[in-house]
């Protein structure tokens, strides 16, 4: 009895000291867990609130660009389309007087950009001959290059057509006996014309259409002929200039009559220059 009473003693206090030393190891564990958890809470904490997002994954990184992707300029705004400022527009009626069935553009005209004036970002210059397989002026540019290169303060571009009207639907304008089109273009240029525009319409209307020097409605022309668009065999086109401005037209289809062309051209001096 006393024996084991003593083995009760021994054996009661190392159970209690392992229990203490335990209970001690979990209050160390959790005041070290809170200390954790109130580093990561408080604002303008340590490094470990610094990186705690991306631990947890609630806050991903930002994306950083592709090394190899390409940067790519904005292009350059070397001309602006815009409405009529200024003449450009003209009524069919007087080119066309009572006809029948007839279509016509809404011209709008083409003016230098906001960029036009740097010349690293909006190069251009006429070519260095005409180019007789395209249309009349036969530059081969389109107004975007135009403009730029012709240094024009202006470009306006438009077209008046009619057809009998029993050709109605049943085929198309250029293969339609009587079809009578003009298309024009309208430049303003600044004085002295620095890109030699003059000069250039000199050579390609000579080169291109045998044109040869007329008056039309009391102004300097150019009048010559071209293959017709319109099955007419040829077309008729002129050159006009007068100061700084400059019209060019095409005068095309089987419909003409004795006159009618001339009185067409004075009806775009009349409403152009």
């Amino acid at each position: 009895m006393t024996t084991g009473m003593r083995r009760e003693a021994v054996t009661w206090p190392s159970r209690l000291r392992a229990v203490l030393v335990a209970v001690a190891l979990a209050a160390t564990v959790a005041t070290a867990l809170a200390a954790c958890t109130s580093e990561e809470g408080r604002p303008g904490g340590g490094g470990t609130a610094a990186t705690a997002p991306a631990v947890r994954g609630s806050d991903p990184p930002a994306a950083q660009p592709d090394p190899g992707m390409t940067f790519i300029e904005a292009a350059p705004r070397c001309t602006t389309r815009r409405p009529l400022t200024g003449p450009g527009r003209v009524p069919l009626d007087a080119v066309f007087p009572g006809a029948e069935s007839s279509a016509l553009s809404d011209p709008k005209e083409t003016v230098p950009g906001p960029e036009a004036a740097d010349r690293t970002r909006c190069p251009g210059e006429l070519p260095a001959a005409p180019r007789c397989e395209g249309l009349v002026p036969w530059t081969g540019l389109l107004p975007d290059a135009f403009v730029p290169a012709s240094g024009a303060r202006r470009l306006v571009e438009g077209y008046l057509l009619t057809m009998p009207k029993q050709a109605g639907n049943q085929a198309p304008p250029e293969s339609s006996a009587g079809t009578k089109v003009v298309t024009f273009s309208l430049v303003d240029l600044v004085a002295g014309d620095p890109a030699g525009l003059f000069d250039y319409l000199d050579v390609a209307f000579a080169a291109c259409a045998k044109a040869r020097p007329s008056t039309v409605a009391g102004v300097r022309a150019l009048v010559g002929t071209v293959r017709s668009e319109y099955g007419a065999g040829t077309a008729e086109v002129v050159l006009l200039r007068r100061g700084t401005h400059l019209v060019w037209a095409s005068l095309d289809g089987s419909g003409w009559k004795q006159g009618e062309q001339q009185r067409a051209v004075a009806a775009l001096v009349a409403r152009l220059l």
